[in-house]
């Protein structure tokens, strides 16, 4: 068996392969990508940015608190801008989906394309969880409230205590939402309600027994006053 067909005739084909082949699905990835990041920019800093700025979305979100949650979370940027760069990078997931696609790697695209499925599931989970903590705020003060009106004793526990139930409630529905809901159903649900509740058993028995002999000696006195 001669050179040219051990080494030369293998050497033409990877080189043949390569320039006829490779690079040219290269050039035209590499194309893509630049365009698209191009596109992408232009999008974002003259017609997505410019259109909020036109409508004076950053002085809504003012009026609605947005700005203020924005800058508690150490954000500086302005609504606008934020708005601008989610729509950024939601877009250059797409570029890089192509741009992979072109390559011919399907699986690491079909690997991307799982994950862009997976996002509104958390963002979804992400507004449930804000909307719950709201929410075990405004019914902890409604419970405080309510309980220092009637004489009722610690009403700051019991605040405190029904924020947290109601935060445990929201933290399941956020684990569900974004895909553990296999923790929640038959046995493991049943071990994992039963050890919250073991362990604030025990805390209780362990940290409130002055709360609980507290609340039985006021039962007492008003029983006694009757």
């Amino acid at each position: 068996m001669s050179i040219e067909t051990l080494v030369l005739e293998p050497l033409k084909g990877m080189m043949d392969t390569v320039l006829f082949s490779f690079i040219p699905t290269l050039f035209i990835a590499l194309l893509i990508l630049g365009v698209g990041w191009l596109m992408v920019r232009f999008l974002r800093d003259k017609v997505i940015v410019y259109f909020l700025e036109l409508i004076e979305f950053d002085k809504i979100a003012d009026k609605m608190g947005i700005k203020a949650v924005l800058k508690s979370g150490g954000i500086r940027r302005s609504p606008s801008a934020v708005v601008g760069c989610l729509v950024y990078c939601v877009m250059m997931v797409m570029v890089l989906i192509l741009t992979v696609q072109a390559l011919g790697f399907h699986f690491a695209a079909g690997l991307i394309d799982s994950m862009l499925g997976y996002i509104p599931s958390v963002i979804i989970g992400a507004l449930v969880l804000i909307i719950g903590m709201y929410l075990a705020r405004f019914v902890s003060v409604l419970v405080y409230i309510a309980a220092k009106h009637t004489d009722m004793p610690a009403p700051a526990m019991l605040s405190r205590l029904s924020k947290l139930v109601i935060m445990i409630y929201v933290a399941i529905l956020y684990l569900k939402e974004i895909g553990f809901v296999a923790l929640f159903e038959g046995v493991h649900y049943t071990i994992f309600i039963g050890g919250v509740v073991f362990a604030l058993a025990l805390a209780f028995g362990l940290a409130g027994k002055d709360v609980a002999s507290h609340y039985l000696h006021v039962f007492d006195v008003k029983k006694s006053a009757k």
